[in-house]
């Protein structure tokens, strides 16, 4: 009989919260003239406490899908999943304590305003009522929720019903907790709310995924990425060395005369990619993590007689990583 089980292993030791390793889904794609194909397979991951992980890629399904497996919500058909080393048995689904999990917004209670309902769901916690609740009230005005923390909670947005699920879920006793929406729409507001309750969780040595497509919420609250592209783990690791690695945009120039300069520094260094929009000019290096002599063009531009409104050595952006697994993504489609 299928059971849960303690498994130790070389990987586990008493930070590791998620652990995969060759796993491939139970759900399959079917193309004519072709065997089955997992929608993901050969997944390897490996998440510690106190790491902010936003999971993105090229396709919302498959991203919800890894986090669902993840939460013990779907099983899988093989590989092996070890969640706060306890091991994930394939078909035989369980509800877990050490693991908050949010697909929509519709698990909230919707019949109390928004206080209120933080108050019945930390109910638990030790320590006076008032103060406590007077804590709450101070904290959601210091996140940038001032406007909505007395409203009914059905007359929230399921994005503002997603954000307070998520506080609920950091006080909760939770070890994992899945925000695992990737179709809902954060708005800035929102997500340095999210960004506020994501530092609540790294305190309590808490371990948040986010599933998500917006580039900003990534880049404001997580610490870690996973790049899933056409099933399958394309990149995993610190948000800052994901942009090193995928950001080829060198410089940036903002001139009245981009088109013009971009012409004249194709002849002069053809090895770069120049891209123009209105008076923006962005030149990318030609391979990714190439050295580069970008001083010389900088220095080229003054030399040519430009005065350029703005030149900005690029900082290397989330923004920029991501196009450019986008159109690299779209090159080999094309070709094969």
């Amino acid at each position: 009989m299928e059971d849960t089980q303690v498994i130790t292993t070389q990987q586990d030791d008493d930070r590791n919260v998620v652990f995969m390793k060759k796993l491939n889904s139970s759900e399959f794609f079917l193309k004519e003239g072709e065997p089955p194909r997992p929608v993901l397979y050969d997944i390897n991951l490996l998440f510690k406490k106190g790491q902010i992980w936003g999971i993105t890629g090229n396709n919302l399904y498959e991203m919800k899908l890894l986090a669902e497996i993840m939460a013990n919500i779907k099983y899988y058909h093989g590989g092996k999943v070890v969640l706060v080393n306890r091991g994930m048995m394939r078909r035989k689904r369980l509800i877990l304590p050490h693991v908050f999990y949010i697909g929509s917004s519709d698990m909230i209670y919707k019949n109390m305003n928004v206080l209120e309902y933080l108050m019945f769901a930390t109910a638990n916690l030790p320590g006076d009522k008032i103060d406590h609740q007077e804590k709450l009230l101070e904290y959601l005005i210091s996140i940038g929720l001032k406007r909505i923390c007395l409203s009914p909670i059905y007359a929230l947005t399921r994005e503002q019903q997603a954000v307070i699920l998520l506080l609920v879920a950091a006080y909760s006793d939770s070890q994992l907790i899945v925000l695992n929406v990737p179709d809902y729409e954060f708005d800035v507001v929102l997500i340095q709310a999210i960004k506020h309750i994501s530092e609540l969780i790294k305190e309590r040595d808490k371990t948040l995924v986010i599933t998500t497509n917006i580039i900003d919420l990534i880049d404001n609250v997580c610490s870690h990425i996973l790049y899933l592209l056409n099933g399958t783990v394309l990149y995993q690791g610190e948000v800052w060395e994901f942009c090193q690695k995928y950001d080829r945009v060198v410089l940036v120039v903002q001139d009245r005369k981009a088109k013009e300069l971009a012409g004249q520094l194709k002849k002069l260094f053809p090895e770069y990619e120049y891209e123009q929009h209105g008076k923006i000019l962005s030149i990318r290096s030609p391979e990714i993590e190439q050295d580069n002599n970008i001083d010389e063009v900088y220095k080229k531009i003054i030399e040519l007689g430009y005065t350029p409104e703005r030149i900005e050595i690029n900082s290397k952006k989330m923004k920029n990583a991501c196009e450019e697994i986008e159109k690299n993504n779209d090159l080999q489609e094309q070709l094969f």
